[in-house]
């Protein structure tokens, strides 16, 4: 207890020390003196400020130490241009139309029919081949929603039926279009 008493005492001399160098040593760096009066201050007349460079010359040299190659011409030219006078809301998304220019006493294109789209493309993939007991070939296939197990002669997703399935192939028949796919196994 009497030791722990005694390093107190040390270590707060030892920090009021440090406290006052610390004290003495930000007066001498400010110019303050201790204990000398105060002169009045003296109005000296500033030195006339150094003109600044043009911007763009104060800019060239910043770039410079970035790019020795700096085009600031180009950057003007580009600044000069008017912007684009955008007609539609950003915030809704729909197809994007083609801008085509029309010239001058042309007339508006006329609309055409369109052509009934058909049943949309297949989007299947074979992701693995099996076989059950006895031998009997089955695939797993995947499309956009889900996986589906299928067996050769099975119609699965209400439109697609197996024609044959190996190790290396699945061939498939498009009820809707009446194509025929054949979907490589994954490895």
């Amino acid at each position: 207890m009497i030791r722990a008493g005694r390093f107190e005492k040390w270590a707060s001399g030892f920090l009021g020390v440090v406290c006052v160098l610390l004290v003495l040593n930000l007066a001498l760096r400010s110019g303050a003196r201790v204990g000398a009066s105060r002169s009045p201050v003296r109005a000296v007349p500033a030195a006339e400020p150094p003109r600044p460079q043009s911007v763009s010359a104060q800019g060239r040299d910043e770039l410079a130490r970035h790019d020795p190659v700096v085009r600031l011409d180009l950057l003007k030219e580009l600044r000069s241009r008017p912007l684009p006078k955008l007609d539609r809301n950003p915030f809704e998304f729909e197809a994007l139309r083609a801008a085509v220019p029309a010239s001058e006493g042309a007339a508006p294109p006329t609309p055409t029919t369109a052509t009934p789209a058909g049943p949309p493309p297949v989007s299947l993939k074979a992701i693995g081949y099996s076989e059950k007991s006895g031998g009997v070939p089955e695939a797993i296939i995947s499309d956009d929603e889900q996986l589906h197990i299928v067996h050769e002669g099975e119609v699965f997703a209400k439109r697609f039926r197996v024609l044959k399935i190996t190790p290396k192939l699945v061939e498939i028949d498009d009820e809707a279009t009446h194509q025929t796919v054949r979907l490589p196994i994954a490895p």
